[in-house]
């Protein structure tokens, strides 16, 4: 930690921290330091439009519809999975079990909680394992910008302790900043500038790669800084459009995903967590929300799925959401760890979505794709199909065991997803 009058900030892996004890074997050579495997989740809402997102062929050639064209430059790190399928329960709205199910641990069959197949989620198992280990044993992260509350909170919470105890998520980047780097309420001036003295006192002590690590780390703090800064200052702009007033979040949505996303990545770099996820929208809210460079007026997501009408308008709103997850991957593969690797070497990120297509509310075919962690045996440039009906709890169940979860199923899992090499 860098500590200074009411503040102290987590540093990120330096090699200057690495012991005897910690050098492994590995392709690198045999001084390679350990570094601890992560996983983050970027869920998107309301599902995606099918025709314009799932690539047509399988393979290390595949294609890459108009949806997923941002993706172009972060292809080779990327796994797309297609052919997995949840099972809706009736009972509740289709979308309260898109985000709150997503990722639970109970079979279909299972109604924990008295109204659907809600319980412990997959991140918060993997957290409780690693419990102890890091400051926070996960983080959440929504980025659902309005303040009252239009649904219950099965529309918005991927992550969950049990049933009925959802996992709350931080909306406020300027309150999740505090959080991860231990900025006191009322402290009026940047925290770098009130760590600055041991901040060069440690400095003097450290090796040039060292060096020049921390000083890209801290340029990135002062970065988010100032970008929350300038945030606070435009956010009187959504006065123009007659919209519920954000509390403290940017006025432009792409930025305020993307200053979360770089948020949950510096908690990774610095090992404050090692489970972290993002929501980049709530399930259902029928809640106008401007789309930046996309459409030139707030337009209602959800709504809009439900009318093929807006079929093209739906998927640029898809093709937005990729635009923000392919700068997340591309900044992962700028962030080197102690050992020379990227932090998308040890990062494992899922992005998909609780539904397939909005329209019909359809649980089949979900969209799904893994970015990183080579060294989970996660070999990624490739799109794998898998047959109709095989479980997304399949997938879970392989996550988990990577993660070292002791567990045979998830859920209604009916074996182990096999990711071809």
């Amino acid at each position: 930690m860098l500590r200074g009058v009411g503040a102290a900030i987590a540093l990120p892996w330096l090699n200057v921290m690495a012991e005897p004890t910690r050098l492994i074997a590995s392709p690198m050579g045999p001084a390679a330091r350990e570094i601890p495997q992560r996983i983050g989740f970027f869920y998107i809402p309301n599902g995606v439009i099918a025709e314009k997102w799932l690539p047509k062929n399988t393979g290390r050639d595949f294609d890459l519809p108009v949806s997923l064209e941002p993706l172009k430059n972060v292809k080779q790190d990327l796994a797309l999975i297609s052919g997995l399928d949840r099972t809706y329960v009736g009972g509740s709205d289709p979308h309260a079990q898109c985000g709150s199910c997503w990722m639970t641990s109970a079979p279909p069959w299972e109604h924990a909680d008295g109204i659907g197949p809600t319980n412990r989620t997959l991140d918060q198992m993997i957290a409780a394992k690693q419990k102890g280990q890091t400051s926070f044993p996960s983080i959440e992260i929504s980025c659902n910008s309005f303040t009252d509350n239009r649904e219950p909170i099965t529309f918005d919470s991927i992550s969950w302790y049990g049933p009925g105890y959802s996992a709350s998520s931080e909306k406020n980047p300027i309150l999740l900043f505090q959080r991860l780097f231990g900025e006191p309420k009322g402290l009026k001036k940047s925290v770098l500038d009130t760590v600055v003295g041991q901040a060069n006192s440690l400095q003097k002590r450290l090796g040039s790669e060292d060096r020049q690590k921390i000083q890209e780390y801290l340029e990135s703090i002062r970065s988010i800084e100032q970008r929350i800064e300038i945030q606070k200052k435009n956010k009187v702009r959504l006065a123009d459009f007659n919209l519920p007033e954000p509390d403290e979040v940017p006025a432009d949505r792409g930025e305020y995903i993307r200053l979360m996303s770089d948020l949950m990545l510096m908690a990774f770099q610095t090992d404050s967590t090692r489970v972290a996820s993002l929501m980049v929208g709530p399930e259902r809210w029928a809640a106008p929300q401007m789309y930046p460079g996309v459409f030139d007026k707030p337009r209602d997501h959800h709504t809009m799925t439900h009318d093929h009408e807006f079929d093209d308008d739906v998927a640029l709103i898809d093709r937005f959401h990729m635009e923000q997850f392919a700068y997340t991957i591309d900044k992962m593969r700028t962030m080197k760890e102690a050992n020379g690797q990227s932090l998308l070497d040890s990062c494992l990120m899922v992005m998909g979505s609780g539904l397939s297509e909005g329209e019909s509310h359809c649980y089949k075919d979900l969209p799904l794709i893994l970015a990183g962690s080579k060294g989970l045996g996660i070999e990624p440039g490739q799109h794998i199909r898998y047959d109709d009906e095989t479980p997304l709890a399949n997938f879970w169940l392989m996550v988990g065991k990577k993660f070292g979860l002791e567990i045979d199923s998830f859920a209604d899992s009916n074996g182990e997803l096999v990711i071809p090499g």
